[in-house]
């Protein structure tokens, strides 16, 4: 079904929204859920849906991202005819330095679409959290003749203006309005940033935006021009999907892991990653000490537990020490822990050490804002992070970095 597909991921954006945690990395490239990078469910629903061929396009501090996506090997993208490719901007002819914006960054890759000459082309998100099923949507755009079928959901639209796209439909699920960022939606199903373009359709209002355009970005500019011209329709999804663009959102979804019936499930989903970087796959299996307790939580490979975990995403290679106590947090790679040590409702960044006694948010402030604590940051022993508080990278005094 797929193999006259070629899909763009758009990787490249920081979102400010996440504080400290994109200052060194794009939003793709944020590890979660104890071992895996947001980019893995993008890449695990192409996968699945045997799209072979994929660029992944992107711009800010990309290493880590390049880094983790290897040659594609987990996603079962290597191959004769098989692949995945970092699509950064480029300096040449016809070329400007960066991305103007997502359609900027579409037109700028246009060589390597025509490359492959595929049927259509599919472009999504890499930096939102779900485990979408591509085969339908991918079967009803074909089948509707649609030059576009862009994916739909249907939110609150008090608590999604300003926020999301938002369009209307008619019969058919035809698109017959859309709005960007609507300041008082006049729907309720929001776009999902996965669009299935016909190649020809996209590639004409890609060339017509490069003269034409202002803002340069497919959702103010190319997704409006052609609902007003070309057959776009709606694809309904009903599944779990997440934006996670704020730290209270992202803490909630690695939350939405947790719990007897987790609405993020993924064995499920089949979710992959590439566990050989950094030598994760190598880590030995978790060690829980005598007088430890752990409860409603994923724990990563060649973690040490001491102390006290409850509610919470421990990632790999993590220690907290006897006395610790970590609940309604997520801990990535490498974070210490020293005696005594509490982090209530707080996001720690690889790396992160915590001397004994410190405390990082506080149990008596129940549903508060998540604090934050940005890459190789140092907590001094005794000291105390507020609740909503963000602590840069590297950061080591008690004063400095700390907002």
């Amino acid at each position: 079904m797929a193999r006259d597909i070629l899909a763009l991921v758009l990787a490249g954006g920081r979102v400010e929204e996440l504080s400290v945690l994109t200052m060194l990395r794009p939003k793709a490239a944020v590890p979660f859920g104890g071992q895996y990078r947001i980019v893995d469910f993008a890449l695990t629903c192409l996968m699945r849906a045997d799209i072979e061929r994929v660029g992944v396009i992107g711009l800010y501090r990309p290493f880590s991202l390049i880094d983790h996506l290897g040659i594609g090997e987990p996603w079962d993208m290597v191959g004769r005819g098989r692949g995945v490719k970092i699509l950064p901007p480029y300096q040449g002819e016809g070329a400007v330095q960066g991305y103007r914006g997502t359609a900027d960054a579409l037109y700028q890759n246009l060589a390597y679409i025509e490359r492959y000459a595929p049927s259509d082309v599919l472009v999504m998100s890499g930096d939102h959290i779900h485990g979408m099923n591509l085969r339908p949507l991918i079967r009803q755009h074909r089948e509707s003749g649609a030059d576009l079928t862009m994916a739909v959901k249907a939110v609150d639209p008090d608590s999604g203006h300003g926020r999301f796209g938002f369009a209307e439909l008619g019969a058919g699920y035809e698109v017959t309005d859309y709005q960007e960022k609507p300041a008082k939606p006049r729907s309720n199903l929001a776009s999902l940033t996965i669009y299935m373009f016909k190649t020809d359709a996209l590639v004409m209002r890609l060339a017509e935006n490069h003269r034409q355009g202002s803002s340069f970005h497919l959702s103010s500019e190319v997704i409006p021009r052609m609902v007003e011209s070309d057959r776009v329709c709606a694809y309904l999804f009903d599944g779990y999907w997440n934006y996670a663009r704020s730290l209270n959102a992202f803490h909630q979804a690695n939350m939405d892991l947790l719990g007897e019936e987790p609405l993020i499930d993924l064995d499920a989903w089949g979710v992959r990653s590439r566990r050989q970087y950094r030598g994760l796959g190598d880590l030995p299996p978790t060690l829980f000490r005598g007088g430890c307790s752990c409860t409603e939580a994923i724990v990563a490979r060649g973690a040490t537990i001491a102390g006290s975990v409850t509610r919470s995403i421990i990632g790999p290679n993590v220690r907290i020490a006897a006395g610790a106590r970590v609940a309604e947090s997520v801990l990535m790679d490498d974070v210490r822990l020293g005696p005594d040590a509490l982090v209530y409702r707080a996001i720690l960044d690889k790396e992160v050490e915590v001397a004994s006694g410190a405390h990082i948010g506080r149990v008596e402030a129940a549903n508060g804002a998540v604090a934050v604590i940005g890459k190789r940051a140092r907590i001094s022993a005794g000291e105390r992070i507020a609740p909503g508080a963000a602590v840069v990278p590297g950061a080591t005094g008690c004063e400095e970095g700390r907002s």
